[in-house]
């Protein structure tokens, strides 16, 4: 373990630490950080998650693997959680997401799924709440940290329902009125500034959430004015949109109508 010492060492340097500042945090001798930084001993295996997050890395990272096999074994922990989620191993994923955090803490994409999962176990009511609990600390983590515009748009939008769940209705709708208004998306800033292709794209794969946000509207409509004739409109304004192209999202909407 040459290489965790040193990326220790580097680390410490970078951060402007002493070998005793490191040693306190970690509860250990300022001569073993020594010794790991001269490559003549190395941390127990235990102890590498907790040095990892004192320094903000994985623990790949600490040990020098390779970005390559990093990113191998990043899509490799994806896909494990995707087939468990078609298949229902929620409870399995849950335990995945938390060993991959270990490695890639605070990732974005890891802490969506592990919230996703958390929600998904099936048990008593009391465990149902528990999980739903620890989800959103995991969604407000999220919201607190995550620089990625679109993760974390989607769990401020997430949040407002697990709120709700919880009983804690007026915390979902003060959340859910601090979300961006429908003038203020993504593609409609971005239709402006676009050109070409670009721009066809772009509009094309805005006629999806505009398809869905108008099967929702008119279908609160036609339920608090009690008049169908609502979802009739919805229905014909899919089809002026999309006609035979409809992929199953789509339809999905489309046939709700009906």
């Amino acid at each position: 373990m040459l290489s965790a010492g040193n990326n220790i060492r580097r680390m410490r340097l970078e951060k402007g630490l002493t070998q005793e500042e490191v040693a306190l945090h970690l509860g250990v001798s300022f001569q073993s950080v020594s010794k790991w930084e001269r490559g003549d001993g190395y941390p127990d295996i235990e102890m590498l998650p907790a040095i990892a997050h004192y320094f903000g890395v994985s623990v790949d990272e600490l040990l020098g693997v390779s970005e390559q096999a990093k990113k191998e074994k990043y899509d490799e922990l994806n896909e494990k959680w995707a087939y468990n989620n078609k298949n229902g191993l929620h409870t399995e994923n849950v335990t995945l997401m938390r060993d991959a955090l270990r490695n890639f803490p605070n990732d974005a994409l890891l802490l969506v799924q592990l919230s996703t999962s958390l929600e998904k176990i099936d048990g008593t009511d009391e465990e149902k709440e528990k999980n739903l609990r620890e989800s959103i600390a995991v969604q407000e983590q999220i919201i607190k940290y995550c620089d990625d515009c679109e993760v974390r748009g989607a769990t401020l939008y997430n949040i407002c329902f697990a709120y709700k769940k919880i009983g804690d209705t007026e915390k979902a709708i003060r959340q859910a009125k601090k979300l961006p208004n429908l003038y203020k998306g993504r593609e409609n800033a971005l239709v402006y500034l676009l050109s070409g292709d670009e721009k066809n794209k772009i509009s094309k794969e805005a006629l999806i959430p505009l398809a869905w946000g108008i099967s929702l509207h008119l279908s609160s409509l036609a339920e608090t004015e009690n008049n169908p004739e609502y979802k009739k409109k919805a229905a014909d304004i899919i089809d002026i949109l999309f006609g035979d192209e409809k992929d199953s999202f789509i339809q999905k909407i489309y046939d709700s109508l009906k």
